[in-house]
């Protein structure tokens, strides 16, 4: 059935846990055990060539038995948070190479690894990797803010408001699909010292923030709906 690899992983994984509470003081058990599932990954492709070709399929193969995707995501997180920027980067680097991904489905890894080149001072490689990803995903607003941002670092602010213009039509107006460009709009006009545009996108994301949260609040709310502004 499954490789026996996994209970060691989940060994791992409690260790993880109990590290993050301070109840464990070793925290090299997070890199162990993200190398031991890629591990086992590429041992299992040996039989399997197909095997979880994608992330998502990964619990669905192992049972549900042990949360890999919910606790990658708490890894990722306190690698962040812990600012072991080299690590992390070897954890997104790692990602993208062993899994495929549908379109966008990367995203996420895709901004945490142009964010980390940022924190480690790799300005050029940052900028190579955005400009790449906007060229592949023009409409991929994640991809775009990741760009703003490291625009930004570089003080090439007009491409940065390009990015800013595509994906926002009305500085009034923040929704689902674009908050993540709203916020970093706000940090570009403060670099560019345009007090009336930040105060207009500031305002603009508070409404929205302000919405989510009656929305979420009304007793009606349900898991399942869509937020009426996508």
């Amino acid at each position: 059935m499954q490789n026996k690899k996994w209970e060691q992983f989940d060994r791992l994984t409690e260790k993880c846990y109990m590290n993050m509470i301070g109840a464990e003081k070793d925290s090299s058990c997070w890199l162990k055990a993200f190398d031991l599932m890629k591990e086992i990954i590429l041992e299992e492709r040996k039989n399997n060539p197909g095997f979880v070709s994608e992330l998502e399929m990964i619990d669905d193969a192992t049972d549900y038995a042990f949360d890999i995707q919910g606790w990658l995501e708490d890894c990722l997180d306190e690698i962040d948070m812990r600012k072991e920027y080299e690590t992390l980067l070897k954890m997104c680097n790692d990602l993208l190479e062993v899994f495929s991904w549908p379109e966008y489905s990367d995203s996420d890894i895709k901004f945490r690894k142009a964010t980390v080149l940022r924190e480690l001072g790799k300005t050029k490689e940052a900028v190579e990797f955005c400009e790449k990803w906007i060229r592949q995903e023009p409409e991929n607003v994640v991809a775009a803010t990741a760009g703003v941002y490291t625009f930004i670092d570089t003080k090439e602010y007009d491409k940065a408001e390009t990015m800013v213009d595509r994906f926002i039509m009305d500085k009034s107006k923040c929704f689902d699909e674009n908050e993540i460009m709203f916020v970093a709009a706000s940090k570009l006009y403060e670099a560019m010292g345009k007090e009336k545009e930040k105060k207009e996108v500031d305002k603009a994301i508070q409404e929205y923030d302000e919405y989510v949260g009656e929305y979420f609040l009304n007793p009606d709310f349900d898991e399942d709906d869509e937020l009426p502004f996508n």
